[in-house]
């Protein structure tokens, strides 16, 4: 069966435009079926998957790319994750019954970031999102209007099967900066591409026929279209960080956990995959290693 899980990019050829187009169903379905999510939960973490992915494909990197948020209301972690592999996985914890605005009011007790880990050395760069407008949506287009001075453009669109974005953005000058020429050249071509992307309909972005939807929106617009980069649900979880989680306890709390059972077991948060140690392995873990620093995997 061919992925359906795509990530499409594109650029205008006579406006120094670019955009993408993400869409989710096999690696969303699997990431939400592994916990009992509410509906409002769901819409969000498909939400947070689609950014993760249309950001991984815009910033160029080695890497993972991580948008997450903590807070202290009802929603208490969002986290969702694409590394340059495309490979996409998320989870989320919250606290009692919620409806999706609540959700999003949520966001203002606590913070909103993205970080991207470097693979090829422990590089981390974190970027605190400001909360605006009361959406995912205009915190992200205000992030890279205020952190990189580039006109962002988001569309969100969650259902039951599968979760969608589409983004646009102002190309970066050759010299990295678009001051000094923005209002001459590049904002008449801007505002054309909006209004022409408004009559964008939720509807439209899960359906799978890309290129037709791009002529629907932009029918005397030249476009170049890349070719799309397929993405897949993937745990990057190890019996080894399960050693580690289990060395971050500590060895007296350990041997408590072990009191009246025959091993501890670790469950992944993403993936739900379970990783057994007997008394002998617990053991070994803290014989062979000293502890080491706590930070999530």
């Amino acid at each position: 069966m061919a992925n359906s899980d795509l990530l499409h990019r594109f650029i205008f050829e006579n406006a120094p435009v670019r955009g993408e187009f993400i869409y989710l169903e096999d690696s969303f379905q699997k990431i939400i079926q592994q916990h009992s999510y509410p509906e409002p939960i769901k819409k969000l973490l498909g939400e947070a998957l689609s950014v993760a992915g249309l950001l991984s494909a815009i910033i160029k990197f080695q890497g993972r790319l991580t948008v997450q948020f903590r807070g202290q209301g009802k929603l208490k972690l969002l986290l969702a994750q694409c590394d340059n592999q495309f490979h996409l996985r998320g989870l989320a914890k919250w606290e009692g019954e919620l409806d999706y605005a609540e959700l999003m009011d949520a966001f203002n007790d606590g913070v909103l970031v993205i970080m991207l880990d470097s693979s090829v050395s422990q590089a981390r760069y974190q970027g605190i999102v400001a909360w605006q407008g009361n959406s995912l949506t205009e915190s992200i287009e205000g992030y890279f209007q205020d952190s990189e001075q580039l006109a962002t453009k988001l569309w969100l669109s969650v259902n039951d099967r599968s979760a969608a974005g589409f983004l646009l953005q102002v190309v970066p000058s050759s010299e990295g900066s678009v001051a000094g020429i923005e209002h001459d050249i590049i904002t008449p071509h801007w505002e054309r591409i909006n209004r022409l992307t408004a009559f964008l309909q939720p509807d439209d972005m899960h359906q799978l026929d890309y290129p037709m939807l791009l002529r629907k929106l932009y029918p005397d617009e030249e476009i170049r279209i890349f070719e799309a980069v397929p993405l897949k649900f993937s745990c990057t979880c190890t019996r080894k960080k399960g050693e580690d989680a289990i060395r971050i306890l500590g060895q007296e709390e350990a041997e408590a956990e072990l009191a009246g059972k025959q091993s501890i077991v670790v469950t992944c948060d993403f993936c739900n995959k379970t990783y057994v140690f007997d008394r002998i392995d617990v053991a070994k873990i803290f014989a062979n290693h000293p502890p080491s620093s706590d930070h999530l995997h």
